[in-house]
């Protein structure tokens, strides 16, 4: 007969959720510019909030640049977090 072992399941710490929603929300939103390999690091209450910032410097070419946005837990390992 094979004895059966009870084995723990690994399980997940729960994370912190970002709020994308939440207009008093202040995050970290990059502009990367391909062409060029530039990133602009912008802290901004919202989506609205950072395209009004870069539309402020004025740069030429929008179509060269592309907008992501930081987020609070970055992965750590691999999907089982080791």
């Amino acid at each position: 007969m094979k004895e059966i072992t009870n084995r723990k399941k690994k399980t997940m710490t729960k994370k912190r959720k970002l709020s994308t929603s939440n207009p008093l929300t202040n995050n970290v939103f990059i502009f990367h510019n391909a062409r060029f390999g530039i990133d602009l690091f912008v802290n901004a209450i919202g989506a609205k909030d950072a395209m009004q910032k870069f539309d402020d410097c004025q740069f030429e070419t929008r179509d060269n640049w592309k907008i992501m946005m930081e987020l609070p837990n970055q992965p750590s390992g691999g999907p089982n977090g080791s």
